[in-house]
Order: C-alpha cells, then sequence, then structure tokens
C-alpha cells in the first residue's frame, strides 16, 4: 500500500488528526510518484515558481526528459495554476497532453507527468498531503536529537551547491567532530554520550542562526552545518563561536558537568569545485588537521 494513495492507518505513528489547523496549514504540493526519486516533495509555497532542469528553477526536476523552463506554477489562494512552457517533450496531465503554453487549473489527485517523471497534486490542506509531510520531516530527522540527518543534508547540499554555481553565489559549510568521543561512552556510558550528543545539537541550533543554515548530525559524534550565503570568513566565524560555545558550555548529567569540545574544518564555495562532494570533502579534510593540531581548534580548508 503506497503513501501516494491512501492516507493508510496513521494512528500508529502518534500523528495528529488531519482536521485540525495544522493540517489547514499544510502547503500544495507535487509529489513524486515515478522517476528517478519516488518520494521526494516539491512544495507550493510562493505565488509563483519555475519548474524545470535549469538549477536556477525554484522546483529543480533532475530528469534529462524535463525542460529547463518546463512550466510555471501560480498559486492563488486555494487555486493552482499549471503554465505549461512549451517544452520539447511536453507535459500529459492524465494523460493528455498539453498544447504548448496551455493553463490548466490543477485538481487534486492529477498526475502530471514531464520526461520519465510523473508527478502527484495535492492542494493546500488534504488530508494527504498533511500525513505525507508528517512521515517526510519524520524521515528526515535524526530520532536522538531531532536535527536533520545525513539524508536531509545530501539533498539540501547538492541543490544549495547548484544554486550557488548557478548564482555565483557563497556557500559555507562546516563539519563538526566531538573531540574523544569514545571516551565519554566507555567511561560514563552510552547514554551520558547520548545526552552530550542532544546538548551538541542544542548549541548548534543557538549558535549557527545566519538564514537559510541546515544543522545535521551526519552520523555518529559528526555534526554539519550548511551555510547558503555565507562565505569562508564568515563560516570560520560562526565555527569559532560553535567551538568557544562547545568549550565554555557542558552539560548536567547526575548533578555532575560533563564537558567536550570539538573539531571544526570549514570550507566555502570555489568556482574550481566540481561538485557537492568537493566542498564536503573539503571541510572533512580540514577536520582531521584540526584533529591533528591538538584538537579543540577551527581549521579552514
Amino acid at each position: 500500500m503506497s503513501i501516494f494513495d491512501t492516507t493508510m492507518a496513521f494512528g500508529s505513528l502518534g500523528l495528529p488528526p488531519g482536521d485540525d489547523q495544522a493540517q489547514r496549514e499544510v502547503d500544495a504540493f507535487l509529489i513524486v510518484v515515478l522517476g528517478s526519486k519516488p518520494g521526494q516533495r516539491y512544495a507550493l509555497t510562493d505565488p509563483s515558481m519555475r519548474l524545470g532542469r535549469d538549477s536556477m528553477a525554484d522546483l529543480i526536476i533532475d530528469d534529462p526528459g524535463v525542460s529547463r523552463r518546463q512550466a510555471v506554477i501560480e498559486s492563488c489562494g486555494d487555486s493552482v495554476r499549471w503554465i505549461d512552457g512549451a517544452s520539447t517533450n511536453g507535459t500529459y496531465i492524465n494523460d493528455v497532453k498539453l498544447q504548448g503554453g496551455q493553463t490548466i487549473t490543477l485538481q487534486r489527485g492529477d498526475r502530471i507527468r514531464i520526461g520519465a517523471t510523473e508527478l502527484k497534486y495535492l492542494p493546500r490542506g488534504d488530508a494527504e498531503a498533511y500525513y505525507t509531510q508528517a512521515l517526510e520531516s519524520r524521515a528526515q530527522l535524526d530520532t536522538l536529537t531531532q536535527i536533520f540527518n545525513k539524508g536531509h543534508l545530501l539533498e539540501a547540499l547538492e541543490l544549495q551547491f547548484a544554486r550557488a554555481r548557478a548564482n555565483a553565489s557563497e556557500l559555507g559549510l562546516l563539519v563538526i567532530d566531538l573531540d574523544n568521543f569514545k571516551r565519554i561512552n566507555d567511561a560514563l556510558g552510552h547514554d551520558v554520550g547520548d545526552q552530550v550528543l542532544v546538548f551538541t545539537a542544542r548549541v548548534l541550533r543557538a549558535v549557527v542562526q545566519c538564514p537559510g543554515a541546515v544543522v545535521v548530525r551526519f552520523g555518529g559524534e559528526e555534526f554539519v552545518a550548511l551555510l547558503p550565503g555565507c562565505g569562508r570568513a564568515e563560516a570560520a566565524s560562526i565555527a569559532e563561536a560553535v567551538r568557544a560555545a562547545m568549550d565554555h558550555e557542558a552539560v548536567t548529567v547526575n548533578g555532575k558537568p560533563v564537558r567536550v569540545t570539538t573539531s571544526i574544518g570549514v570550507t566555502g564555495m570555489d568556482p574550481a569545485m566540481g561538485s557537492a562532494l568537493e566542498l564536503f570533502r573539503s571541510a572533512d579534510q580540514a577536520v582531521y588537521r584540526a584533529k591533528n593540531a591538538g584538537r579543540n581548534r577551527v581549521e579552514a580548508a
């Protein structure tokens, strides 16, 4: 049974009923039902959004059969219109091909086929939209720390890297590693280690406040902060603020303070970088230099 075709029995997940204020406020969205990324959602949050393969599109569909400027989607109240961009391969809504430049008002459940990708439309406040959003939000969160997880970072990093390269804008990245974390687990137990991880996430949320920042538990004792619009210098300043906060604060466990320091690698967007992976590796290598230089320090790539 697919989450795309039913709201299922969500009570076992502990989700609130779909007829409350939270459901009414959920955005309309398109969800991929066929294609390279099934389940991916595209929230229709702005009055006018461009959809296509172009890296500057608001809704990027990474499918060679999709035109760079496939369509414009306009929202007004509860009404959402698809304005065809007269693409080479065309747009099919419920298997009917649109004419070039044709405008159609989308209805709940409409299937939109572009290239090898098929999307399903769910309107604002729809129960299925609400539950699908709730499930996606849970899937993108680290269950312990309640910040984003590695899967969310990989998607966000690819998107922000493409936008930064297309717009010649800044993009900073921090890789944050807790020093000697294994000693805490071995000496005090994994439950204390978990409290330290939760504490670290809370510090990161408090310190990393730049617009659009994404804070992630990457795995184990490693965290990442993605900083759109921040160059190396600003990213390094944020990294130092994180390091100082962790160095001066402590989590209290059984009435006793437990302190942990961090080693942080910093990098920024470089025009010579060919991929998001290069950006990440640059900061990751800087972390190793910070650890080899004595820990509790920031190293910039």
